[in-house]
């Protein structure tokens, strides 16, 4: 079996690759890793009584989940 390099493929081909083989443990943490290390992850902490509107915010200011700058009707 070839090894599989992790570092060489870029963010999406290894989303790619963890969605087909969701059974290689590693990939998935080398993928979440470079995910945050990208700012392609939001974390939240469910214990903070304000976490919805904590995420709310979030999301709102996430450049590939709201590129347009969309903000909702006050």
């Amino acid at each position: 079996m070839t090894a599989i390099n992790y570092h060489e493929m870029d963010l999406d081909e290894l989303r790619q690759y963890v969605l087909t083989y969701r059974e290689d443990i590693a990939a998935f943490h080398v993928y979440v890793d470079r995910s945050k290390a990208a700012g392609r992850m939001i974390t939240i902490n469910v214990g903070d009584p304000d976490w919805k509107a904590k995420l709310d915010e979030k999301l709102l200011h996430h450049p590939s989940l709201n590129p347009d700058g969309y903000q909702p009707p006050a």
